[in-house]
């Protein structure tokens, strides 16, 4: 099981107040999960364009809270729906290829240390990222139970690019951040991978018993 201390707990309070304002001015669940893709947009056209880590760090924070308000929306009005589901998952999946897409291009040809290839690091840490989504969404159609396990799920993802980008908007090491944030997710990943085997391994032994 997840962490209580998980960031979608913590945050949780936030998100159901925003998720009460948007439903007085008639945001469906849809409509919130399109509104945190064009804030991710936001996130590339800050870095990209605009080459400002500190606007880009604060719409990647809003894009982590957005993220949340769909299902708070859907759950409050009782409209939670299977296409619902699906399209929340596409559209997170979306948000965080374009979040990557704008770090891959902003640090594009970068080498840390004079041999670390930026573009080798950021593309492996998107992999690793959907990767890390991809296993609990498939362990979930066989198990019952929250396969949200491991430091990095998605909330947390968000919120370490988030709070490092600040930093190195200020102080810089933007790329050792990246590097760190790259290891973060592998371990996270390797880890769930491991716990996903595990239990497979549990219920095949009972199924046999």
């Amino acid at each position: 099981m997840p962490s209580r201390f998980r960031l979608r707990y913590v945050f949780k309070p936030l998100i159901k107040l925003i998720a009460k304002a948007l439903i007085r001015i008639r945001v469906t669940p849809n409509m919130a999960t399109i509104i945190m893709v064009g804030i991710s947009i936001l996130c590339f056209v800050s870095l990209v364009i605009f080459r400002n880590l500190l606007f880009f760090s604060i719409f990647v924070f809003i894009t982590g809270i957005m993220d949340g308000c769909d299902g708070a929306i859907a759950r409050l009005t009782n409209k939670s729906t299977k296409f619902g589901g699906f399209f929340d998952s596409f559209m997170d999946r979306l948000s965080e290829f374009i979040i990557f897409f704008g770090l891959f291009i902003f640090n594009f040809n970068e080498i840390l240390w004079n041999f670390i290839d930026m573009n080798l690091v950021i593309f492996i840490s998107f992999l690793i990222s959907i990767m890390i989504s991809y296993s609990r969404a498939r362990a979930e159609i066989f198990f019952k139970g929250d396969f949200d396990v491991g430091l990095m799920a998605r909330s947390e993802r968000l919120f370490y690019i988030f709070i490092t980008m600040i930093l190195a908007f200020f102080y810089g090491f933007m790329k050792v951040f990246l590097f760190i944030y790259m290891w973060l997710v592998i371990g996270t990943f390797v880890f769930r991978i491991i716990k996903i085997y595990y239990e497979i391994k549990r219920v095949d032994q009972q199924t046999h018993e």
